[in-house]
């Protein structure tokens, strides 16, 4: 069962200013976060089962951090960052 994705008002911005060709890349991304949130790494290393994840995209310029809510079946996409 997918997790739901709710989209904060930051990343929204952020996703806003993302180059056109990172968007696809930013789809598939999130197509795997809702299927699969807990593939992501930790946040913080110190903390692996920690519900704070980051998953890279678009070989590695790309990082999405969001917050993994279990029993909602939710992920708050938090910060959408691209390195040019």
């Amino acid at each position: 069962m997918a997790f739901h994705i709710e989209v904060d008002s930051q990343a929204v911005d952020q996703i806003r200013a993302l180059p056109q060709h990172a968007l696809p890349l930013l789809a598939e991304a999130i197509a795997v976060v809702e299927l699969a949130p807990w593939n992501g790494r930790p946040y913080v290393d110190a903390k692996p089962d920690g519900a704070l994840r980051q998953l890279l995209f678009g070989d590695g310029v790309g990082i999405i951090t969001y917050l993994v809510l279990d029993e909602q079946r939710r992920v708050d996409v938090l910060d959408v960052l691209w390195l040019p």
